[in-house]
């Protein structure tokens, strides 16, 4: 139940930018009408723009863009309510129209940011990098405590680099909607998924050990040969297709040092478009023997 408060009391920021600008807004209007003295400029949204970091919830840049559009369509506005031009109707139903659309990408914007700190991925509907430590600690410790296993599966676009270079970015965004669609359908109801780039997920496959894990992914794979989901590049239609990589943890291991391995797996040992590697995981010192030993060969 605290996580809810917790995004109440995030959501009440939003009324308070709402409330600023409603203020300002009437204020404005009769400055416009009656040519009364300039009303302060609302600055709480602002300062909040200014302060906010988007570094783990903006995995397509889009709220860094959204962010300095807002800023520019606020100073527009308050430029607007500065001067008084000969048409001071026009001039009303201007400000009033932009005012308008304004208020609705401010509301619609803030509603985003708040729900991604909170660790929802709004384009997909998954969780997203800002609570993916914590759910994984949450796992460990029953790993450690009381010997619950678990799997983490990492799961990659394929070629999406060039599927976003020859597309849209409304095309390569339905493609990744489209993969979240299949990893969804593959979890089972007590299963965790998570978008942690453009083209990465991870999942925690929960009460499950290695071979539980890989029929896991092997399930999300089945999955996406049957959907056919296609991108066009060029003049050429191409299946969309995933390479997986699977690890059951060790009691004690690291998290970060996990999804590092899980990440050098799927990239070093994956050669074949739309596989799934699974492997059990190392301790540390078996990870830096096994490398140490084929660096020197």
């Amino acid at each position: 139940m605290a996580i809810h408060y917790s995004l109440d009391a995030k959501l009440n920021i939003l009324g308070e930018f709402l409330e600023e600008y409603t203020q300002w807004h009437t204020a404005v209007i009769k400055s416009l009408m009656l040519q009364g003295g300039k009303p302060d400029a609302p600055q709480k949204m602002i300062e909040w723009l200014k302060g906010l970091s988007l570094k783990d919830i903006d995995l397509d840049g889009r709220y860094a863009a959204k962010s300095e559009l807002l800023k520019q369509k606020h100073q527009v506005l308050v430029s607007m309510s500065m001067v008084v031009n000969q048409d001071a109707d026009k001039q009303l139903d201007t400000f009033l129209s932009e005012y308008v659309v304004f208020m609705n990408e401010v509301q619609t914007f803030c509603q985003s940011v708040l729900l991604e700190q909170w660790g929802l991925d709004v384009m997909t509907g998954l969780k997203n990098k800002a609570v993916l430590h914590r759910e994984l600690a949450i796992e460990m410790e029953r790993l450690s405590r009381e010997g619950f296993p678990f799997c983490l599966g990492l799961a990659r676009i394929d070629n999406f680099d060039a599927i976003a270079k020859g597309t849209n970015e409304e095309e390569a965004e339905k493609v990744i909607k489209g993969v979240s669609d299949m990893v969804l359908k593959s979890l089972r109801s007590y299963d965790e998924a998570f978008r942690v780039s453009r083209d990465h997920f991870i999942m925690c496959l929960k009460q499950s050990d290695l071979v539980g894990g890989q029929k896991g992914l092997e399930r999300l794979r089945d999955l996406m040969e049957s959907a056919e989901l296609k991108v066009k590049l060029g003049d050429q239609e191409k299946l969309v297709t995933l390479s997986c990589c699977v690890a059951a943890p060790l009691p004690g291991d690291d998290v970060d040092d996990l999804i590092d391995n899980l990440y050098v797996d799927l990239d070093k040992q994956i050669k074949d478009e739309g596989s799934v590697l699974a492997y059990q995981e190392m301790s540390p010192l078996e990870r830096f023997m096994k490398s140490d030993g084929k660096e020197q060969e």
